[in-house]
């Protein structure tokens, strides 16, 4: 999202420049959406780039200093929203991705390591339970059903991590007794074809991030928030500008791998906003510096 970044004049004259196209491409490829209504001065746009933490709403807040005037929607359900903005059908056709399977064997045997896949917090009449799965997805707990709260329950008890610290990828609150579950991405298709398993319960999800699921559970985040200072940091880290991917070095390396590859033309599509005369200056300053 740091082409967004670059503002209002800058994004559009650079969308311009894009190839069209005549549909938009399937969801299990899709990585980001922008929706742009000049006439009404509206944006709306999702994006996998953005790391759901508390710098979120830094950006969102300071995007708006960008596109003065604009009204500024990030679509935390991608393209269930975007279907809604453009008023299209597009859900109805997309081919469904399963979500998965697990046994209470693998649920059992499941344990943590140096990188944790899900968070879960069950909260019951008796407790809240919260644990981490190592190998266990949001889309096989679901996928499950409702009987997977009994062995969750017997896995080990954690306290609830900081922001800062945050080392898995997904996190999911089941909540047995009003019969509620919210996760904090937005995952095509799992709700469609898990439900069934739930019977009775209501579902959340979107792309809310691990705070945004607490406050929406009514949990108390002031002592796991991410401190301000870390958050701006983490802003800074998401509106940098990259390196632009350079497609024909790339098509290169792997000729090398294998002769038989070939590529489809969009593949050497490397269009990008145009740089301003500061930032041409500033790299070729780089680049001379990193000669000597």
């Amino acid at each position: 999202m740091q082409d967004l970044y670059l503002g209002e004049k800058r994004f559009i004259e650079f969308v311009r420049t894009c190839k069209p196209d005549s549909e938009i491409m399937n969801e299990v490829w899709i990585e980001g959406c922008v929706i742009i209504n000049l006439p009404k001065k509206e944006l709306h746009f999702w994006s996998l780039e953005f790391e759901q933490t508390s710098a979120v709403e830094i950006y969102l807040r300071e995007l708006h200093r960008k596109w003065r005037g604009w009204s500024i929607e990030l679509l935390r359900n991608r393209m269930y929203d975007a279907e809604k903005v453009l008023n299209i059908d597009y859900i109805s056709i997309q081919e469904l991705v399963e979500p998965g399977n697990c046994t209470i064997d693998e649920i059992i045997a499941d344990k943590i390591g140096e990188w944790q896949t899900a968070l879960v917090i069950i909260k019951t009449n008796a407790e809240t339970h919260t644990t981490l799965t190592g190998n266990i997805h949001i889309g096989g707990i679901l996928n499950f059903g409702e009987p997977i709260l009994e062995v969750l329950m017997a896995k080990p008890q954690y306290e609830l991590p900081n922001e800062s610290d945050y080392r898995f990828c997904q996190c999911i609150v089941i909540d047995a007794v009003s019969k509620e579950i919210i996760i904090d991405s937005s995952e095509f298709g799992l709700w469609e074809q898990t439900y069934k398993k739930w019977d009775g319960y209501k579902f959340k999800m979107g792309d809310f991030g691990y705070i945004g699921v607490l406050k929406l559970a009514g949990f108390e985040t002031e002592k796991v928030i991410m401190p301000p200072d870390k958050a701006w940091q983490v802003f800074n880290d998401m509106v940098k500008q990259s390196t632009p991917f350079n497609p024909l070095a790339m098509a290169k390396l792997l000729m090398r791998e294998g002769k038989d590859i070939k590529f489809s033309p969009d593949f050497f599509d490397n269009v990008s906003p145009k740089k301003t005369i500061f930032e041409r200056v500033k790299n070729s300053i780089k680049k001379s510096v990193s000669k000597k």
